[in-house]
């Protein structure tokens, strides 16, 4: 019984405002400073758009693919002699090489009514300064840069179709501080059920995705989203607010309110609720990296305030799929 009481405290105070009802939120930051970090594939790119992925096409590239008849391939400049006076029959080959491409970067938002939480760190300002950055990373790599988000429904407002426009990351910054503004009032009730539609709004054409949420999901939305997201090479982007889970009163009784339901409970706070509280949030986190690797995406990226592009860059150099 004590440990399911500690399971629904942990998951309830992750997703609710232990905030005073008299404190506002702050405003979000308008000017947008760009971080730049670096990412990388291991698979091929199939688009025609130049770019500095690999793709299996032949052509002008600088990436040597091997030999091929003078018949098949008429590119005289091409000749190599070495290679040809060791055919049988002699006959003429040339060097091929690979061309390089640019791929899709999404990123998927979830945009559900605990992603309004605020504590310790300011997750919707976090949200925007990452997702800036990637569209402003993603255009400097010669990669198009596209963006959805959903609650229980896809937002219209936050849809930013593949662009390689260089002005993307300064738009979306703009977009996504005035959509946080216009939700403020909206925002209870919503979970992340659409999640998966947006991911499937974005076709079956290999895409490098960044799923960005706190992942206070239901199991059957869970195993949902990661079937959708098979077809792409998906980065999870876990944020995270240590209030919701520590930043509790030692001792007394706590109002607590869920952000999505509207639910609200009393609890009685005490050490050896704390305790289990903590035990259960790291055996969460365990699971949740565990979800992901069985499902075969990259370990998730845990976004901590304060981030750093030269961590993020590490993180995905190092997970690199």
């Amino acid at each position: 019984m004590a440990r399911k009481q500690a399971q629904a405290a942990s998951h309830m105070m992750a997703i609710s405002s232990a905030l005073p009802a008299t404190a506002e939120a702050s405003p979000l930051h308008a000017a947008f400073e760009p971080r730049q970090f670096f990412y990388n594939i291991n698979w091929r790119s199939t688009s025609y758009h130049a770019g500095a992925t690999l793709t299996t096409h032949h052509g002008n590239g600088s990436d040597f693919a091997g030999f091929s008849s003078l018949l098949a391939c008429p590119d005289p400049r091409r000749i190599d002699i070495r290679a040809s006076v060791r055919t049988v029959p002699r006959q003429w080959l040339v060097r091929t090489y690979l061309e390089r491409a640019a791929i899709r970067v999404h990123a998927i938002v979830d945009v559900s009514s605990s992603m309004f939480f605020q504590g310790q760190a300011h997750l919707r300002q976090q949200v925007t300064e990452f997702v800036s950055s990637l569209a402003w990373s993603a255009i400097r790599q010669g990669d198009a840069f596209g963006m959805r988000a959903a609650n229980d429904s896809p937002q219209a407002s936050l849809q930013v179709l593949p662009s390689f426009q260089p002005g993307t990351a300064q738009a979306v910054a703009r977009q996504m501080t005035h959509y946080w503004q216009q939700a403020a009032d909206t925002r209870q009730g919503q979970g992340a059920s659409a999640v998966p539609a947006a991911l499937e709004a974005i076709g079956p054409q290999r895409s490098l995705v960044f799923l960005i949420s706190d992942f206070y999901w239901p199991e059957a939305l869970m195993t949902q989203t990661l079937k959708a997201a098979q077809p792409h090479d998906v980065i999870p982007v876990v944020l995270r607010d240590q209030m919701a889970t520590e930043g509790l009163p030692a001792f007394g009784w706590a109002r607590l309110r869920d952000m999505e339901t509207g639910e609200e409970r009393s609890w009685m706070l005490r050490r050896s609720l704390h305790r289990q509280i903590a035990t259960h949030a790291r055996q969460q986190a365990q699971a949740l990296n565990a979800q992901f690797l069985k499902a075969g995406t990259r370990p998730p990226l845990w976004l901590h305030p304060g981030w750093r592009a030269e961590e993020v860059s590490r993180h995905l150099m190092e997970t690199m799929a």
